[in-house]
């Protein structure tokens, strides 16, 4: 039987970053899904005219990013990126642009003068922990803010966490809001979210690829050498062969022996395909807590959202994101139309149909005459994040016990969300596979 150099599980964004860079980096490359189609949660389809992607997006940090120093090292073809715009905060009837900058902050009339000051206060504590050496991973968001803020600052912060943490304000570690530049851990850190918040304009690296979800999909695919990457589809992996390193895949109907196995399913999955993982990491990697989201897409026959940005539901139950895709690209939707995704954050433990009805129900409540204009609406269940970032979860990592064999994902690093903390995993993954001597 052919040995290969890397077998690749899974082809989600993470699995086909992973499978690019090692091609170009001279590795031969199998890729298997267990779908009938790649990209995971980071691709785009058609809905009755529409084209939806997998939940909303805005990718970040193109400047200067993780996904930026991927495309700039392995992409042949590039994606084009529209600017995002502003993000809006909707409280009540009110909306107003996210305040990015201390004067933006300081008349920032959707949350209480007072509260403004307090955070501000808070901010300030948090700086003084830091230069203090304290371990930002075991205290959060919560525990740094003051008693008296009122109940709508709260909940304001309280939606920043469910969307950039994937958990609530009371088990969000304020490390999560501590970023560095780069991936390369010797790069001096800085306060990243929260500092942004109060002192520098944000969201001006940040933008939609220009046809969607898809579009960074298929720049992946098109970018790959030549006779260097294999594709199986509608391939299930039963077992990943172990001894003392990696050995071997064994699928439904076939088996391959590799060099290296990069896995970028579930990292609370591997102790169901590989018998002698340590107790210890077992443990920890079923305490993985996954992120759970509904998002409604919603095609119009009316412009309703004119503003050029995204908007953020503090009010609303349970909590929103909205995007109007075809703002940026029209020719996501049929001409004169509107194409809007509205993302939900979802509890642990949900009924599907209860949570539609009442995602949907918002939706109405916040835009009373949206339903005489609806053309079509679409529903997706996701995991946007397959871990979630709490203190009390687990959480994996990219080397794993098994030699040669390593995990990369969005349970695999904490750094940053989405795409980029998928391709923050690559660029980790990669560093070791070179410290390793195999690459």
């Amino acid at each position: 039987m052919k040995k290969n150099d890397v077998i690749v599980i899974g082809s989600g964004i993470s699995g086909l970053l992973s499978a690019l860079a090692l091609s170009r980096e001279g590795k031969k490359v199998v890729i298997l899904e267990k779908e009938s189609y790649i990209g995971g949660v980071c691709r785009s389809y058609d809905v009755n005219g529409y084209r939806v992607d997998t939940g909303p997006h805005i990718i970040t940090r193109l400047e200067n990013g993780p996904l930026k120093e991927l495309m700039d090292r392995y992409f042949k073809i590039v994606p084009e990126f529209i600017p995002s715009g502003k993000y809006y905060v909707k409280i009540g009837s009110e909306i107003k642009p996210f305040p990015w900058s201390i004067n933006a902050w300081l008349t920032f009339g959707l949350l209480p003068m007072t509260d403004r000051l307090l955070l501000m206060r808070a901010l300030f504590n948090i700086l003084y922990l830091k230069n203090a050496g304290k371990d930002f991973s075991s205290i959060t968001l919560s525990q740094i803010l003051p008693n008296k803020v009122s109940i709508t600052t709260r909940r304001f912060l309280d939606w920043l966490c469910y969307f950039m943490v994937g958990t609530s304000i009371e088990n969000a570690p304020i490390s999560r809001f501590v970023d560095n530049k780069t991936h390369h851990p010797r790069t001096v850190p800085y306060v990243g979210k929260l500092y942004d918040l109060f002192i520098k304009e944000g969201a001006t690296d940040q933008g939609y690829p220009k046809g969607g979800l898809q579009s960074i999909v298929s720049s992946i695919v098109e970018s790959f050498p030549k006779d260097r990457v294999e594709i199986k589809t509608n391939v299930a992996v039963k077992r990943i062969e172990c001894g003392e390193r990696v050995e071997g895949v064994v699928t439904t109907d076939d088996s391959y022996d590799c060099d290296t196995v990069v896995y970028s399913g579930f990292s609370s999955d591997l102790p169901h395909l590989i018998d002698s993982l340590p107790v210890a990491y077992t443990k920890n990697l079923t305490s993985i807590k996954r992120v759970n989201s509904l998002t409604i897409w919603l095609g119009l026959t009316k412009k309703i959202f004119n503003n050029y940005g995204s908007e953020m539901w503090v009010d609303s139950d349970p909590y929103a994101w909205v995007i109007p895709t075809s703002n940026y690209d029209p020719t996501l939707a049929p001409k004169g139309n509107q194409l809007v995704g509205f993302a939900f954050t979802l509890p642990g433990e949900y009924d599907a149909s209860t949570i539609k009805k009442k995602a949907f129900q918002t939706i109405v409540d916040n835009i009373p005459d949206i339903e005489t204009h609806i053309d079509m609406i679409h529903y997706q269940e996701l995991i946007p994040e397959k871990a979630s970032w709490g203190i009390n979860c687990g959480f994996g990592d990219v080397k794993t016990p098994i030699k040669n064999l390593y995990c990369v994902g969005t349970d695999t690093t904490k750094r940053s969300a989405g795409v980029n903390r998928s391709a923050y995993s690559v660029l980790e993954f990669l560093d070791i596979m070179k410290s390793d001597g195999n690459l």
